[in-house]
C-alpha cells in the first residue's frame, strides 16, 4: 500500500532538494535518480530550463511555482528499499511523460520507506507549465495504485457502495452465504469423488438439489432459486470440476506402482475425513480447495515425487535470480549513460556562457547574472574531468541510440522477469502447500531416502 500527497514549491527549491537527496537519508545518495538533470544541481537545470523558456517568449515561466514535491510513503516493512526506489521511478514517468525534469529520492531513515519526488513546474520540450488538480492528483494515487498492484502490494481499497436498503442487503448477504456454503461443499466432494457420478452422489447426500443441462446448477434445502455453478467463479465450471476430479484422482503409473506423492496427500486427507473436527478444520480453511490445486499442478507438470517438485522450485529460483541481476546491471548502464548524456550537454550549454567572462568588463556583475550558469558548468565540468580524463568526449547521439536500446532490453527483461516471478510464486506455492498437507517433516525424509536405483 502507498499513500500519496503533493504540494508545490513556491520557494527555496535548492533546500528542498537538498533535504531530499541527504546522504544520510538516501544511503549515500545511491537512491537518488535524476531525469535530465543531475540530482545535485537540479535546482539549478530546473532555473536553466525556465530562463530558456522565457527567452523564447513563454512569459509566465518565471512566475509562480518553482516546482511540485510529490511524497509516496509505503506500509511499514511491505516493500524493500530498490523496489520503492524503482517504483518512484516508474510513478514520475508515467505522470511526466518525459515532459518535465525530475529527482527522485527514497528515504529508509524512518519507520517507513517513502519516495520524494520533485519535478519542474515547466516543460523542457514545449514549456508549458504543470498544472496541478484535483484531477490530476487523483490520476497520480491511480497510477500509484496500479504500480502497487503490478509490484504485489497492498492497495487502499475503495469505499463500500452506499445507498442500498436494509433488505437488499439482507438477500445480498444471504446469496453469499448460499454461495460461500455451495463452495465448499463443491470443494469437498471434489476430493472425494472418483469419478463425474460419484461427485453427483456425494452431492445429493449433501443434501443438494441438481439441474443437470447446458450449466449444471444446484439447490440446497430451503434455498429458493438453483444457483448456477458458473457463477461461483471461473473455478466452478461444470469442465472445471471435472478437471479437478480428474486431477484428484490417485493415479497410477501403469506398471503398477503408484505416484507416491499423490497417493500420500490423499493419505493425508483420509486422515482427516476420520476426524469430524479435523475435517471441518480443514474445509474452513479450503485446504480441500488447495489439496486440488496442488494435486491438479503435480499431475500436469510430471512432478512425481518430493525431490523433482524441489528440483524445480530450486531451478525456477536461480533463473529469477539470473534475471534480476541482468536487469540491475542493464539499469546501472542506463543510469550511468543518463549522468554521462546530462553533463556533457549541460558542460557545452554552459561553457559559451562561461567562456564569455573574459571579455566583459564588470566581471562580478556578469557572474551574478549568470550565477546558475557558472553553477551547472563546474558541475558538469567535474563530472567530465573525472569520468573522461582523457577529455575526449563521446557523441551523444551514440549515448543516446545505446541508451535507447538498453531501455528497449530492460522492458523486454522485465516482461520476462514477471512472467518468471508469476511462476517461481505459483511453485512456490505448491511445494508450501506440499509441505502443509504431509509436514514439513516429509520433505526431510525425502530427500534422505533413497532411490531404488542408487547405488549403496
Amino acid at each position: 500500500m502507498a499513500v500519496t500527497k503533493i504540494h508545490p514549491i513556491e520557494t527555496s527549491l535548492t533546500k528542498a532538494i537538498d533535504y531530499i537527496i541527504d546522504d544520510r537519508k538516501t544511503s549515500e545518495r545511491k537512491l537518488c535518480t535524476g531525469y535530465c538533470c543531475s540530482p545535485t544541481t537540479s535546482a539549478y537545470e530546473f532555473d536553466l530550463i525556465k530562463k530558456d523558456a522565457n527567452k523564447q517568449g513563454a512569459t509566465q515561466a518565471l512566475k509562480g511555482y518553482l516546482a511540485f514535491h510529490l511524497i509516496q510513503s509505503f506500509e511499514p516493512g511491505e516493500v524493500d528499499y530498490e523496489t520503492a526506489h524503482k517504483i518512484g521511478i516508474e510513478l514520475a514517468d508515467k505522470v511526466l511523460k518525459g515532459k518535465y525534469q525530475y529527482v527522485v529520492a527514497t528515504h529508509i531513515d524512518r519507520g517507513h520507506v517513502h519516495n520524494h519526488i520533485v519535478w519542474n513546474s515547466v516543460s523542457m520540450t514545449d514549456h508549458k507549465k504543470y498544472n496541478s488538480s484535483p484531477s490530476s492528483y487523483y490520476n497520480i494515487r491511480k497510477i500509484s495504485d496500479s504500480l502497487c498492484q503490478e509490484y504485489g502490494l497492498s492497495v487502499i481499497k475503495e469505499p463500500k457502495e452506499q445507498g442500498k436498503s436494509y433488505y437488499e442487503t439482507l438477500v445480498s448477504k444471504e446469496e453469499r452465504s448460499w454461495k460461500d456454503l455451495l463452495k465448499q461443499n463443491i470443494d469437498r466432494c471434489i476430493i472425494k469423488a472418483r469419478d463425474w457420478d460419484e461427485f453427483l452422489s456425494l452431492m445429493r447426500s449433501t443434501g443438494y438439489e441438481i439441474k443437470e443441462g447446458k450449466h449444471i446448477a444446484f439447490r440446497a434445502q430451503g434455498q429458493e432459486r438453483f444457483t448456477r455453478a458458473k457463477r461461483l467463479g471461473s473455478a466452478y465450471t461444470e469442465e472445471q470440476i471435472r478437471s479437478h476430479i480428474r486431477g484428484a484422482k490417485l493415479l497410477d503409473t501403469g506398471d503398477g506402482h503408484h505416484v507416491s506423492i499423490l497417493i500420500d496427500i490423499e493419505a493425508a486427507i483420509k486422515n482427516q475425513q476420520q476426524s469430524t473436527a479435523g475435517f471441518e478444520y480443514w474445509a474452513k480453511i479450503q485446504n480441500l480447495k488447495t489439496a486440488a490445486k496442488t494435486v491438479n499442478f503435480l499431475t500436469e507438470h510430471n512432478l512425481m515425487n518430493y525431490a523433482d517438485l524441489a528440483a524445480a522450485a530450486e531451478g525456477k529460483k536461480a533463473v529469477f535470480s539470473q534475471t534480476q541481476i541482468t536487469i540491475k546491471d542493464t539499469e546501472r548502464r542506463i543510469k550511468k549513460l543518463e549522468e554521462d548524456i546530462q553533463n556533457i550537454d549541460n558542460y557545452r550549454k554552459t561553457k559559451a556562457v562561461v567562456d564569455k567572462l573574459s571579455e566583459v568588463k564588470d566581471k562580478e556583475k556578469y557572474k551574478r547574472e549568470h550565477t546558475t550558469e557558472f553553477i551547472v558548468y563546474e558541475a558538469a565540468k567535474r563530472y567530465i574531468l573525472k569520468n573522461f580524463p582523457s577529455g575526449k568526449l563521446p557523441l551523444l547521439k551514440e549515448l543516446r541510440a545505446e541508451q535507447r536500446k538498453l531501455k528497449a532490453e530492460k522492458d523486454r527483461l522485465y516482461d520476462k522477469y514477471c512472467e518468471e516471478r508469476t511462476s517461481l510464486s505459483e511453485i512456490q506455492d505448491i511445494k508450501k502447500n506440499v509441505d502443509m498437507i504431509l509436514g514439513t517433516e516429509y520433505g526431510q525424509q525425502e530427500r534422505k531416502r533413497k532411490r531404488p536405483d542408487e547405488l549403496e
